[in-house]
Order: C-alpha cells, then sequence, then structure tokens
C-alpha cells in the first residue's frame, strides 16, 4: 500500500514513518514513543506532537477530551487542507499493524482502545465536513464508512 501512496499527499502514524519515509508529515503523541524512536527525529516531513519535544511541532487540540497519535493525525490531515481522508491500518482490535511495541513502551490495552475508539467518535463529530473512509478491512472503528 506504502508504495502505491507515493505522490499522494500522506500522513504516517508512530512506526509507520518507517515504512513511508517519505511521507508529508508524522503524527506521534506520546513524549515516551519520541524518546523510543529517536532515529523518527530525523524523518524528513513535519513532525507533530500533543506534548512538547524538541524537534517536533506541539499541537493543541481544544475540541476535544483526549487524542491518541491516529486522531492527532487526522486533526493534522485537517489542518493541512484535507477534505478526505483514507485510513490504513486502523485495526483497532489489539496489536499496532505494525505489531507490538518491544522497547518498553506499553500496548494498548482493551480499555485504552475503547477510550481511542471515543476520541475518534468524537473527533468524527465535530469535523462532520471531513469526509474520512476506513480502508482496514475487519477495523473496529466504527465511526467512519469502510472502503468497498
Amino acid at each position: 500500500m506504502c508504495a502505491r501512496a507515493r505522490g499522494l499527499q500522506v500522513g504516517v502514524v508512530n512506526n509507520a514513518f518507517e515504512l513511508a519515509p517519505w511521507a508529508d508529515f508524522l503524527a506521534a503523541g506520546d513524549q515516551a514513543w519520541w524518546r523510543a524512536y529517536p532515529n523518527a527525529q530525523q524523518f524528513g516531513g513535519r513532525k507533530f506532537s500533543m506534548h512538547s519535544v524538541a524537534g517536533v511541532e506541539r499541537v493543541i487540540i481544544p475540541a476535544l477530551t483526549g487524542c491518541n497519535s491516529g486522531v492527532l493525525a487526522l486533526e493534522m490531515a485537517k489542518r493541512l487542507g484535507a477534505e478526505r481522508i483514507e485510513l490504513h491500518g486502523f485495526d483497532m482490535h489489539g496489536s499496532h499493524f505494525f505489531g507490538q511495541y518491544a522497547n518498553g513502551l506499553n500496548n494498548t490495552n482493551a480499555n485504552q482502545r475503547n477510550r481511542h475508539l471515543g476520541q475518534y467518535r468524537q473527533w468524527s463529530a465535530a469535523n462532520r465536513g471531513i469526509e474520512v473512509i476506513n480502508c482496514t478491512s475487519g477495523s473496529a472503528l466504527d465511526c467512519f464508512p469502510m472502503a468497498a
């Protein structure tokens, strides 16, 4: 999929920067993630976090009560002018699509996933003018239409 997206405007979330180092932006909300992946600082596109991280643009999303890295990516795509967004790799059933973290970072548990699903729903309700299509077969993310 990554190779087919070349030439389009692409944002990546967390470790997906390793699959598409040519992407336009990287969204990774947690300071711990940035500490665990210092090579992400070499990413050539814009870098966004919800926390203060040296060399990374800090983003505040006042309309949301909380925000995971995927929602941060949606918000940044919107702010950068996207009117239609395709989601790839947003399974929301357990592990990240790139696998479990093996470097000391916490993997998302069921309670966190439920909270994250609520954050996507909240973002969706606040951004009705943005078309978001979930292209992840079998995804638990239910607030966006699924691609055929």
